[in-house]
């Protein structure tokens, strides 16, 4: 692996042990920890640690020259736990960070208590996949303001989308990407994991999403069968779920995080 520079968050009550039930979150392809997780965490802040890494060039992360891996992500990721926790550690991805937070259930279980992945999915074979990564990626590298507002466009159900008003999506569309998101996008291109999921031995919850275009939940049922002594639940939501039904995410991360072992697949 090329040396790249990884930061993250930890955050806990100052009268709380330092490392009491850590939970890590991962975020997806164009955000990064704060954007995605900044009002998530206050949830969790009461009684558990939260770590909150900026991976993959995002945030004040740096992504190493050369082809960028699932592999290589998967390191920084387990690189942070260890620096930042005690561990086995709780840890929850979503989209690209769903996939990322599954190899390193896969590659390195030591550091894994439970695991959930909220729309991940197995492999780049899908066709509607295909077609829509690389229609975002065409846009990313041609017409960047177009290239955000496909990309908005997948992140939010339709209805939640609209509700928004005309301002809004306009200011969201506005606002810059994270750097070298190009890179990211043709990651999603080239993902096959499923020899990693086979591997993971760790309670799992799959989490998909009922209205999500972009990582649809056939997708993600996939992932569900692929993994042993999972379950999987679906949120009627759009892709970027931590904004748009965030209590009911938040919620079924709790239960499944603080229940006791009682299914197997």
């Amino acid at each position: 692996m090329t040396d790249s520079f990884v930061s993250y968050r930890k955050e806990f009550q100052e009268d709380q042990q330092s490392n009491k039930k850590p939970i890590v979150f991962l975020h997806g392809t164009n955000s990064n920890g704060n954007s995605s997780f900044g009002e998530i965490k206050k949830a969790f802040g009461g009684d558990r640690t939260v770590i909150i890494p900026d991976y993959a060039g995002c945030g004040d992360s740096e992504l190493p020259s050369g082809t960028v891996t699932i592999e290589h992500l998967a390191e920084q990721i387990a690189a942070v736990i260890e620096d930042s926790s005690n561990i086995p550690v709780d840890l929850v991805g979503v989209s690209l960070g769903a996939v990322v937070a599954a190899v390193v259930a896969a590659e390195y279980p030591s550091l894994i208590n439970k695991l959930i992945l909220t729309a991940p999915w197995v492999t780049n074979n899908d066709p509607r996949h295909q077609l829509i990564f690389n229609t975002w990626l065409h846009l990313e590298l041609n017409d960047k303001a177009s290239a955000m507002a496909f990309g908005l466009s997948h992140a939010l159900s339709t209805e939640f989308l609209s509700s928004l008003g005309h301002e809004t999506i306009q200011r969201i569309c506005s606002q810059p990407e994270e750097k070298e998101i190009e890179r990211r996008i043709a990651l999603g291109l080239t993902i096959n994991i499923k020899n990693y999921l086979n591997k993971i031995d760790k309670e799992t919850l799959i989490i998909g999403l009922s209205r999500d275009t972009l990582i649809p939940p056939y997708l993600v049922r996939e992932v569900y069968k692929n993994v042993k002594n999972s379950a999987y639940k679906e949120i009627n939501s759009g892709h970027a779920v931590q904004i748009e039904k965030p209590t009911e995410w938040i919620d079924v991360i709790k239960d499944f995080t603080f229940s006791t072992p009682m299914f197997s697949h």
